[in-house]
């Protein structure tokens, strides 16, 4: 029997079929495949990342734990900025040393491992070289001038959340000192602010700068016992009503420090960031600048999620907060959402935010290690960060 008797007979459609039929089942096919075979790909480390999978989450880690390794200057940023090149570059270590110290909360067996790149992420944060950004702009350098009233609120803030942290997550840390040093100054700047905001730089003020060194200062009163809820009262109150626009919930953008009043309307570049900080020690004043975020601005095409910068009716440019917008669609908002969608348990949001940053990072695999391509050494520190935000325990 010859082997082609074995084969099976594939039929043609009839060659009388009307072109408009297979044309319309062609297109049928193709809008399905579309429809669902993007979003299946796309969606499926989401799901992982959302259960916390430990592969997934480690081989992220070691590519962002390898950049630290390497080093981080201003020099591997691309701006005729020398302020956001030094911004980007203490971002870098900042985010990576926040999603590397979660990684090591939720898998405790990873800690060997990723301990010495959190220690060289903190040793890049405390840098010379990475505190000229914020020196420069208040000529004095912020440790050397812990003593004195001026803000450095983004700086010390940040630094600060993640001194915390680490004492948090290593009860040898090393660094519990400077923390102690750190929150105090802080503390006092936050009771001494005429209208209970920091400036970032001098007359510039920032809520979501504000909510990083708000939320060390929580965490470090848990920690440690020491009483800072006098100092903060009146900015907690602030996250509370004072600084969410009333339509909407969202945090305001800038605020005059002098004034006490908005320079900048509610955002989801700082409404999301702010919300990631305060979540890891005040879920309940987080949460609603979480679920102002999903309502107003959250929305999704073909399950890949999205979130808006402005609300509807307040559409403007994008900047160095949100990114370029893509049809008002922020890559700030989207990626910061992705933490507290994380935070307070919202699967559906985190897994369709999940396939849009898989979608336009275009993660690749090389041995042990994953990363975006497109995000280079600053994007996959924060995607780190957010993909590990740690759930809200029930």
């Amino acid at each position: 029997m010859r082997a082609s008797a074995h084969r099976r007979v594939v039929r043609c459609p009839p060659r009388n079929t009307p072109h408009w039929l297979r044309w319309s089942i062609a297109l049928a096919v193709f809008a399905g495949t579309t429809a669902v075979l993007p979003r299946w790909w796309c969606g499926r480390d989401g799901e992982r990342w959302y259960a916390g999978d430990r592969e997934t989450v480690a081989a992220l880690a070691r590519n962002v734990a390898g950049t630290v390794a390497k080093g981080v200057t201003s020099a591997d940023f691309t701006s005729d900025s020398a302020l956001f090149r030094g911004e980007w570059a203490f971002g870098t270590y900042q985010m990576a040393a926040l999603g590397l110290l979660q990684t090591c909360r939720e898998h405790p067996e990873l800690r060997d491992e990723f301990r010495p790149s959190i220690e060289a992420a903190i040793a890049g944060l405390l840098s010379p070289a990475v505190r000229a950004f914020d020196a420069q702009s208040w000529n004095e350098d912020a440790l050397d001038s812990l003593d004195g009233p001026h803000g450095h609120a983004a700086y010390l803030g940040y630094l600060n959340l993640v001194l915390t942290l680490d004492r948090a997550t290593f009860a040898d840390s090393r660094h519990t000192a400077l923390n102690d040093r750190i929150s105090a100054a802080l503390a006092r700047r936050f009771r001494a602010a005429p209208h209970q905001i920091i400036e970032t730089y001098p007359d510039e003020a920032y809520p979501v700068d504000n909510a990083s060194g708000l939320a060390s200062l929580l965490l470090h009163q848990r920690l440690t016992g020491i009483n800072h809820s006098t100092a903060i009262a009146g900015t907690l109150e602030c996250f509370r009503s004072g600084w969410r626009d009333p339509r909407t919930g969202l945090l305001l953008q800038a605020i005059d420090h002098r004034s006490g009043q908005p320079t900048d309307r509610g955002r989801a570049s700082g409404t999301a960031l702010a919300a990631y900080f305060l979540a890891m020690v005040d879920p309940a004043l987080a949460r609603p600048l979480f679920e102002s975020t999903r309502t107003h601005l959250a929305g999704s095409i073909l399950g890949f999620g999205y979130v808006d910068e402005y609300a509807a009716g307040q559409q403007a440019g994008g900047d160095i907060d949100s990114g370029p917008l893509i049809f008002g669609m922020s890559p700030s908002g989207t990626g910061f959402t992705i933490a507290t969608a994380r935070a307070f348990g919202d699967r559906a949001l985190y897994v369709s935010l999940a396939r849009t940053a898989y979608l336009m990072g275009a993660p690749v695999t090389h041995g042990d290690e994953r990363f975006f391509i497109t995000g280079g050494s600053l994007g996959n520190a924060i995607m780190l960060a957010m993909f590990t935000a740690q759930p809200i325990a029930p």
